[in-house]
């Protein structure tokens, strides 16, 4: 039975583990292995045990398979030769030639050692030793993350080579001398040292892979990190950045991280000094603060601290592309049967084209109770909100609204009715009007009713070929509204694009501040084709008609009283082709004054959409008319992708360029995993106009992405073109 501890010990030496307590149980009783070999033969006279055929020996947690085991017991040494192959629980495969064991089974040597992680990344020795001490050595040793067989002599996608490389189990770190980095067997670079955390370690402190890079803004730049992970506190870690830029100076970043029980927190501080044409550069700083935890009684609190003290450097260095930063602090319950929400928020605007108003909501609450009977097919649902908005345009308003709706639907054989009626009160308090607004009026009532019925019903028409659904809807709406539109001032309440999904609400915009006050016939028609030969086709065609009503509390889109015509058309040709179309006519001349057209579809491995968007400026805040063509082209081939897009500002009839991108990707696959290695080239070009120092530009990046160790980016040639003069913040 010695042999069996010899084996087995052979089996915890391959496996990486010492010869410690953790293994004096496992070994205490020889029923828990597994033994099996064709023959067994005992050399009495020169003291030799010789396990041969189909050698096998497993536990619980590994097995070994070996063509032939010898024993020496006067110089204490096993020799496992043949095909010796070790198998993990975790998936793990270690295979030899030859292994011996010495020392009392303590030290080991492998020649040659090829094993398979349980990551599927390979590992490679010309040949392998483990001392008494459980240090491990490994020389003329090769890694990859790629998928390969390095017992074959296959050659991986990129491998990383070391003349000798150590393990030490009681720092548990792999230490690696003179590493190589080879692409396609191309040396790419060299260090004369590495080290790293072996695969029992979850996380440690130290430097983390580096970024370089160039471009005409910042020159040659390296981005560096370090992350900490304190021993004694394991919910918590810290990362610090720093970004080195050549020409335009250098900004540090500090991200901590801690978790508790029910809580998590987040900061990412910014700071540096970058060049902004000053003569000692410009100090810059930003933070970002996140908290969110459970508390008692199902309430979720949500914290959100954001702040820069310089508008643009947080776009124009690539950590975020805000154009402003809402600062707050919200807890919420969700029930059964209803929903309580308490909300304070700060804006800071960070786009040059808007005014400097920065309006803070102290405090915003809201409760929402509701119930749904779907037994007699009745629901009802009350809402109660107050909130506070100041420096508002220079307005400090606050709201105390209520709201009460019931439903009851009512089935007919053929029909289907569904009635609302509803009840809403709304108060205001508002100082600080600007001399703009003539209404001196601080406390302003507004009560407003509604009620509506719409009747529907479904069509269904079945042939061998295809089968069709048809469902027209018919709805009377009335709203009674005190009208205070010049009153009060509209914050949640803005112009609204009358499509499918609110044409049949009895109030059509989402808030309280603008009420429709008029009685409205809503009608539409909603169709869907399932066709063996033309795919799925649905549409849907719709109208407002205003009956009766003041034209003040009516959107610009329905300046008369007839709404535009809404039109929606989606048709699935098949897997390979699809587009969809949303419009609104005018029905004077039934020109289009909005339209959004998307098309995408794939033929041999080719990729292309097309999406085609105009609004009219009736519904533009800038009161400009928009027009976009944004077109896209890609193909998959083999391990490569190629990718192309370009997007135009087609407004006035003038095709400008707002941005393109050119992508060529190899993305190196294999059987288990995907992206050991992907190199993505990618040129850039931004147009439009500049917004104080981010300007448009051309740029060239490639980018090596390295399974398992990190990224390296080179941007050979930035061109920035200056439209006029940079602007300060």
């Amino acid at each position: 039975m010695k042999i069996l501890s010899i084996l087995f010990i052979l089996i915890i030496i391959l496996c990486g583990k010492s010869f410690g307590e953790p293994n004096k149980n496992l070994l205490a009783d020889d029923n828990e292995v597994e033994f099996t070999s064709d023959n067994i033969k005992v050399d009495e006279k020169n003291k030799l045990v010789t396990a041969s055929g189909n050698v096998v020996i497993k536990n619980e947690n590994r097995k070994i398979i070996a063509d032939k085991v010898v024993y020496d017991q006067n110089l204490d040494k096993a020799i496992a030769t043949g095909e010796v192959i070790l198998s993990e629980k975790d998936g793990s495969i270690y295979e030899s030639n030859e292994v011996i064991l010495t020392n009392e089974f303590k030290s080991i040597v492998a020649i040659p050692l090829f094993a398979k992680l349980k990551d599927q990344s390979s590992v490679s020795a010309k040949n392998f030793k483990k001392n008494d001490i459980g240090e491990s050595f490994f020389n003329e040793g090769i890694y990859t993350a790629c998928e390969c067989d390095l017992k074959k002599q296959e050659t991986p996608i990129w491998r990383l080579e070391s003349k000798k490389i150590k393990h030490d189990p009681k720092t548990r770190t792999i230490y690696l001398k003179h590493p190589v980095m080879k692409i396609f067997s191309l040396p790419v670079y060299y260090l004369p040292y590495l080290s790293f955390p072996d695969w029992t370690v979850k996380r440690r402190s130290g430097f983390l892979t580096p970024t370089f890079g160039y471009s005409d803004r910042n020159r040659f730049y390296i981005k560096v990190p370090y992350y900490y992970a304190p021993e004694n506190n394991p919910t918590m870690d810290m990362t610090f950045t720093t970004h080195q830029n050549g020409k335009t100076g250098h900004v540090d970043q500090l991200n901590i991280r801690k978790e508790y029980e029910n809580t998590s927190l987040e900061t990412n501080v910014y700071q540096g000094n970058l060049d902004t044409n000053k003569s000692n550069g410009d100090d810059v700083f930003a933070v970002n603060l996140k908290a969110k935890s459970i508390l008692k009684n199902n309430w979720d609190i949500k914290i959100e601290g954001k702040y820069a003290d310089q508008k643009t450097f947080m776009r124009r260095y690539g950590f975020d592309n805000d154009t402003s930063y809402k600062s707050y602090i919200e807890l919420e319950k969700i029930n059964e049967n209803s929903i309580s929400n308490i909300e304070i928020y700060n804006i800071q605007n960070l786009n040059g084209t808007s005014s400097n108003n920065e309006p803070t909501l102290a405090p915003s609450v809201f409760h929402h109770i509701f119930n749904t009977n779907e037994k007699h097919d009745f629901n009802y649902d009350i809402k109660l909100n107050a909130h506070s908005i100041y420096n508002d345009e220079s307005y400090d308003i606050k709201r105390w609204s209520g709201f009460g709706n019931i439903n009851k639907k009512l089935y007919f054989e053929n029909l289907l009715l569904d009635a609302d009626a509803n009840i809403g009160i709304d108060l205001y308090s508002i100082q600080g009007r600007p001399s703009t607004d003539t209404n001196n009026n601080r406390y302003i009532d507004r009560i407003s009713s509604g009620f509506s019925v719409a009747a529907s019903n479904q069509f269904s028409f079945i042939n061998e070929t295809a089968s069709y659904i048809v469902e027209p809807k018919i709805q009377l709406s009335s709203v009674i509204a005190t009208d205070r539109t010049d009153e009060v001032p509209n914050r949640d309440s803005s112009e609204f694009m009358l499509d499918q999904a609110n044409l049949f609400l009895n109030n059509q915009y989402q808030g309280r501040d603008n009420l429709q006050s008029n009685d409205r016939l809503n009608f539409g028609v909603n169709a869907l084709a399932m066709t063996e030969k033309l795919g799925d086709i649905s549409f849907f065609v719709g109208q407002s008609q205003k009956l009766s009503g003041t034209q003040k509390n009516i959107s610009i889109a329905n300046k008369d009283r007839q709404s535009h015509i809404i039109n929606t058309i989606s048709w699935n040709i098949s897997e390979m082709y699809n587009f969809s179309w949303f419009s609104l006519y005018n029905h004077h001349d039934f020109k289009s004054d909005t339209s959004d057209f998307q098309f995408n579809g794939s033929i041999d491995g080719w990729s292309y959409s097309a999406n085609h968007r105009s609004v009219n400026k009736e519904f533009v805040s800038d009161n400009n008319d928009r027009e976009e063509l944004a077109l896209g082209l890609s193909k998959n081939f083999a391990n490569w992708k190629t990718s192309y897009s370009r997007t135009y500002d087609m407004k006035n009839n003038e095709e400008e360029l707002i941005s393109e991108t050119l992508g060529l990707e190899y993305t190196g696959t294999g059987y288990m995993f995907e992206n050991c290695l992907t190199i993505l080239f990618e040129y850039k070009s931004t147009g439009g106009v500049a917004d104080r120092d981010i300007l448009p530009e051309d740029s060239v990046y490639l980018t090596f992405s390295f399974r398992n160790l990190g990224d390296f980016k080179y941007q050979p040639k930035a061109i920035t073109r200056a439209l006029g003069q940079s602007i300060k913040n």
